[in-house]
């Protein structure tokens, strides 16, 4: 009999492992798939809107995108807590804590969105004066597009509930296709608004649309993939709301750190420098983000995959979890920015034209400092899956503090190049900072992490040499970049190959979703440990 049900808790244990491993391949395959789909979108609307709205106008749009990029704050973290608590709960199949966990996450959500829309409205005078000195916009007109912008502010926040509901279940193939949705139906909006004339006020109605199709799209969902869900008044408690509250303000610095990282420095540089510096630096901080999402896609999955492994009590493969994410983080990562350092000049010049070397180098620097800020992402996913977040919070007030007295003092003195100069220091140093922290405090081998990283580093470096010496990459057209990027990535995965990189598990991976030739499945060069 003991036998008989040691045999059974295994065979449930190992089909549980398989589930999650599924899940998260699943997961990272859509959002490659997501980022395919949506990479050519900004490289298509940007010298568009330049063309349409000029200069000023960008810029007066990148500052418009900045505060409704900063009003992400104003989910206080709940986001991060209902993904959590609703993984959990459901890994129990305890439908009653999760319609709880989400009737109150909708009470939050409302209060939050209102208060939100209240106070951007109340203090648009104040943002003008401040932020747009040197806008073509007349003030009334401004004005009226912030408060058309609280709108799509308000639908954004009011979506984040049965969003939570989506990623919590795992099923971020969805939430991906929801985000190509969105930059999709945003484009052709946005097109066609500014194509009739309509300018930067199209811009923001492009937006708001978008924001009012999302929300239905997101409810909708979250009713099809949990049946059980319901909406009820009276399944409110306190104790629920207490509960996500302690948790999200903990959550909350930590996503604080993100956005004040991303976006303090264009609205510092529209203060002390105007539109036109904020329009230059967020074509090359954008592009750098839409860069940064290809390995961001390994760490998509890992926070409810942390919350389910902590609700299993399995320690062990969470720290798997943790060393092999930053395995395939350094393979994409390097291979990033090689490509980047390489073409970012070459790409600019074809792409915006001649006249734009500032910004090819803000691309490198900033692309630079969005993969360094990737390294930290495990930690601070895993942290927040566990409900372990002291050492998240730490980092975040480092970062912040450092952030926005860098910035300003830099930026104040040396303009645009000082915004380079804050935010690659404030970043980096406080990615290292987090990272020290959580091995410290989950008493992982930092050798370890650091033995990742040294064979995918010291072959990018060996690649990009060979590249640079042997493309002559300042005469290539669209066709001949295309193809050194594929040559840079293919070299990148073949050089590791040889080096025998990689293992038995990650050609298990693999094999769930293509097809691995026979031979490859004999090779030996796969290493059996990793």
């Amino acid at each position: 009999m003991a036998v008989h049900v040691t045999e059974t808790l295994l065979k449930r244990s190992a089909s549980q492992s398989q589930s999650l491993g599924d899940k998260i391949v699943r997961n990272a395959a859509s959002g490659v798939l997501r980022m395919v789909v949506v990479a050519p979108i900004p490289f298509l609307l940007t010298p568009f809107l330049l063309r349409h709205v000029g200069t000023m106008g960008y810029g007066t749009w990148a500052v418009l995108l900045s505060i409704n990029g900063l009003t992400a704050l104003a989910d206080l973290g709940v986001v991060g807590t209902l993904t959590k608590h609703i993984s959990e709960h459901f890994t129990h199949q305890d439908y009653v804590k999760v319609n709880r966990v989400v009737n109150a996450g909708i009470l939050m959500f409302l209060v939050i969105a209102a208060l939100c829309a209240l106070a951007i409205n109340l203090t648009s005078g104040f943002l003008i004066s401040v932020f747009f000195r040197q806008s073509s916009l007349a003030v009334w007109q401004l004005q009226h597009l912030i408060r058309l912008l609280t709108i799509a502010i308000a639908l954004n926040l009011l979506a984040f509930p049965f969003a939570s509901v989506i990623s919590g279940l795992q099923r971020l193939d969805l939430s991906n296709l929801l985000w190509a949705l969105s930059a999709i139906i945003t484009a052709l909006l946005a097109a066609v608004f500014v194509t009739l004339g309509q300018g930067i006020a199209g811009l923001i109605h492009a937006i708001v649309l978008t924001s009012s199709i999302l929300f239905v799209l997101n409810a909708v969902l979250a009713w099809r993939l949990l049946p059980q869900l319901r909406i009820e008044p009276r399944m409110l408690r306190m104790d629920d709301i207490n509960e996500l509250c302690s948790f999200s303000l903990q959550v909350y610095v930590a996503q604080m750190a993100t956005a004040v990282y991303f976006h303090t420095e264009k609205l510092l540089l529209a203060h002390f420098t105007g539109p036109t510096p904020v329009g230059w630096y967020d074509i090359a901080n954008d592009l750098a983000m839409k860069i940064r999402n290809g390995p961001a896609l390994m760490l998509v999955p890992l926070m409810p995959a942390a919350a389910e492994l902590k609700a299993r009590g399995d320690d062990a493969k969470t720290s798997e979890l943790y060393y092999r994410t930053h395995k395939y983080l350094a393979v994409l990562s390097v291979a990033t920015v090689t490509i980047v350092g390489l073409l970012a000049h070459r790409f600019v010049e074809l792409w915006l034209g001649l006249g734009f070397s500032a910004t090819s180098k803000a691309l490198i620097v900033l692309t630079v400092v969005q993969i360094g800020n990737l390294v930290g992402g495990p930690a601070l996913l895993i942290l927040v899956g566990k409900g372990n977040l002291r050492p998240a919070v730490r980092f975040a007030v480092a970062g912040m503090v450092g952030t926005v007295i860098l910035s300003t003092v830099l930026i104040s003195r040396f303009g645009f190049t000082g915004a380079l100069y804050g935010t690659s220091i404030s970043v980096l140093a406080a990615t290292v900072y987090l990272v020290y922290m959580f091995h410290q405090e989950m008493s992982y081998s930092g050798r370890r992490l650091i033995h990742i990283y040294v064979k995918p580093v010291m072959w990018g470096i060996c690649v990009a040499a060979l590249i640079g010496c042997l493309v002559p990459v300042s005469r290539l057209h669209w066709p001949g970049m295309i193809a050194a990027s594929f040559g840079i990535t293919i070299a990148n995965g073949a050089g590791l190959l040889l080096l025998r990189y990689f293992d038995v598990l990650d050609l298990r991976a693999l094999e769930r979703f293509l097809p691995v030739p026979h031979l490859l499945r004999r090779s030996s060069l796969f290493s059996d440990v990793s």
